[in-house]
């Protein structure tokens, strides 16, 4: 029977009248949430029971748990959390190539302790790998179903940092250099009549129609956007709170810089989110069911399938007569617009969520706007016999 421990109970300030619960299994730590405490109590004392029933397995506070004991363990109580897809995925790198990498003659990666996994195992599983002739995208796929376990290992505090992570060769940077400028080129914003063709095209929509008006308005990454929930709407402010992303089948409780911001709200878009927001009630009280807990939930009420949203946006740009463009541009369209407009790159910097305004400057340069100002002429405005009339 595994070893079940009760960790705390609250209401989420982030998010008022969202109740959380903390427990470990097997030393593996899980989360829930619910609408209510009561609603939560209930929940609770259900998976505790299902926990319980459960094969007992090593403790993850254990120090010297290794990493296939670990890997199995963990990739188990993930099955909550993320896609099942994903999860086999992971399964299969793992068990298939990097546990039984042998690091020494003796010992394979699996059999070493996770505190114990250094960066230049990884970087010898890479490069075993890659001499024989893996395709480099399944060996990326290796070393990221690793990461994903090590992090893992970070969040239960066996270990201070992902080692995964630290790894890091002349070669990926030059790639990253590359990919860098090849994004830079690839940036194709929309102009404002064009967007306002989709946004128009796109109100019909039923299920993705809200979801890319507020990608355009807002400049959200995709993975912002489809972990919002209704609260995060501030109508009395008219601002969105953006403090997570759902990433690799869940909602991470932080966004790709790890700042929260607040996104201000244009007129026309709180205006949409409102009836947005009505529909939802409306509809799950017909169904007797709560609100969903996503603001953009799809058909079945869980988070949106990205494969489908992309066919949807494309559908919608055809109905709109453009061409061309991916999701990813609507976030382009918001940046160019505002800095076409005016507005201050600081301003912009801060709505998208840059963490420097260079980020953004190295990005949209071209869309500032320029004129033919002579904006030198401002240090003769004071002559000599302008300085003496004011001494009069």
């Amino acid at each position: 029977m595994a070893t079940v421990v009760m960790g705390t109970m609250r209401e989420r300030k982030d998010r008022p009248g969202t109740h959380e619960a903390v427990y470990w299994v097997n030393g593996r730590r899980r989360r829930i949430s619910a609408r209510s405490r009561e609603e939560l109590v209930q929940e609770l004392n259900r998976r505790i029971e299902d926990a319980k029933k459960e094969p007992d397995g090593p403790s993850l506070w254990d120090p010297s748990v290794t990493l296939a004991a670990y890997t199995k363990s963990c990739l188990d109580s993930m099955s909550q959390d993320v896609e099942s897809k994903t999860l086999e995925n992971y399964r299969q790198l793992m068990e298939a190539h990097v546990l039984p990498f042998k690091i020494t003659n003796d010992h394979t990666l699996g059999q070493i302790k996770v505190r114990d996994i250094k960066v230049r195992h990884i970087k010898a599983l890479v490069i075993s790998k890659r001499k024989d002739e893996y395709a480099k995208n399944t060996v990326r796929l290796m070393r990221s179903a690793l990461s994903s376990i090590l992090t893992e290992a970070v969040d239960d505090e066996i270990i201070p940092l992902n080692p995964a992570l630290l790894l890091s060769t002349r070669k990926k940077r030059k790639a990253d250099r590359q990919n860098k400028a090849e994004f830079e080129d690839s940036i194709q914003p929309m102009d404002s009549q064009q967007l306002g063709a989709f946004v128009e095209t796109a109100q019909p929509e039923k299920e993705f129609g809200v979801f890319f008006i507020t990608l355009g308005k807002t400049g959200l990454r995709p993975s912002e956007a489809i972990a919002l929930t209704p609260s995060d709407v501030d109508f009395g402010t008219g601002v969105l709170r953006v403090s997570k992303a759902y990433i690799s089948g869940r909602v991470r409780p932080y966004t790709k810089t790890g700042r929260s911001r607040n996104v201000d709200l244009s007129k026309d878009l709180a205006g949409i989110l409102h009836a947005h927001i009505a529909k939802l009630r409306e509809a799950a009280f017909k169904k007797g069911q709560p609100m969903p807990e996503q603001l953009f939930p799809n058909r079945a009420g869980n988070y949106i399938d990205w494969n489908n949203a992309v066919d949807a946006f494309h559908r919608i740009c055809k109905k709109a007569k453009i061409t061309r463009f991916r999701p990813y541009d609507l976030r382009h369209t918001f940046a160019s617009l505002l800095l076409q407009s005016g507005a201050p790159i600081t301003y912009v910097s801060a709505q998208l969520g840059h963490e420097k305004p260079t980020t953004t400057l190295r990005f949209y340069a071209r869309w500032l706007p320029s004129d033919s100002r002579r904006y030198v002429d401002a240090l003769d405005r004071s002559t000599p016999e302008t300085e003496e009339e004011e001494e009069k």
